[in-house]
């Protein structure tokens, strides 16, 4: 139940799980690609096959740094608050 709370209050964020799901539908759509030029008899079907992938990859893994970044600094906000306050000098 927390969790759905925390999903519904946007305290945790469902864009790290939906990029893997792009992910594979741009595989997918890679693959589905190469193989529609591969059947039209078009020299550049081996690019889609093996760049595309690479190329999604790419793409997604900057977006998944983006929202592991900000999960780190949640962490460090949290250990943060966590320490006692420290006795001004």
């Amino acid at each position: 139940m927390t969790v759905m709370w925390e999903f519904l209050t946007f305290q945790r964020m469902a864009s790290g799980a939906l990029l893997q799901l792009v992910f594979w539908a741009g595989v997918g759509g890679c693959l589905f690609g190469a193989y529609t030029l591969y059947k039209l008899e078009n020299w550049a079907w081996p690019f889609p096959l093996l760049l595309g992938p690479i190329l999604v990859r790419v793409v997604c893994e900057r977006a998944i740094i983006a929202f592991r970044s900000y999960d780190r600094l949640v962490a460090i906000e949290g250990a943060l608050m966590a320490r006692p306050e420290r006795a001004a000098r």
